[in-house]
């Protein structure tokens, strides 16, 4: 795993904690859809939950690959972060994740609670250096 960089959780807490996750069906269908980060685990983890079971509840069950967008309208740049999703079986993180969904006014329990490990972080700004994970050129 890889460290998610500061400039990273700025973002993410600038723009209201809301991502983009992207995920596949088992059947190669992809899909977009915005999350709260809910937590940041060990500065290597994106903690979320899916209170409905939508497309992102499924694809996650049929193939945990995962990538996280996080977009800076202001620069028109951002990180994209690759890894894969892990079912959170603490108490204590999945009570965390419920909280903070109350917080974001989300009053459904959570069905799944889940985190990112992050593998991969990219930049969105187009550049030569864009093609290659953000910690190969830091």
């Amino acid at each position: 795993m890889v460290q998610i960089d500061e400039e990273i959780l700025r973002l993410i807490i600038k723009g209201g904690n809301i991502v983009l996750v992207c995920s596949v069906s088992g059947t190669g269908i992809p899909n977009i859809s915005p999350r709260f980060v809910l937590g940041i685990l060990h500065s290597e983890k994106l903690l979320f939950a899916d209170a409905f079971e939508n497309k992102t509840f499924h694809n996650i069950n049929a193939w945990p690959k995962v990538s996280v967008v996080v977009f800076d309208s202001d620069t028109q740049g951002g990180y994209q972060m690759k890894g894969d999703a892990e079912i959170v079986s603490d108490p204590e993180l999945a009570t965390q994740a419920e909280i903070r969904l109350r917080e974001f006014g989300i009053l459904e329990k959570p069905r799944k609670v889940w985190a990112l490990a992050v593998k991969e972080i990219y930049s969105l700004k187009p550049s030569p250096k864009s093609k290659h994970p953000f910690s190969y050129y830091k």
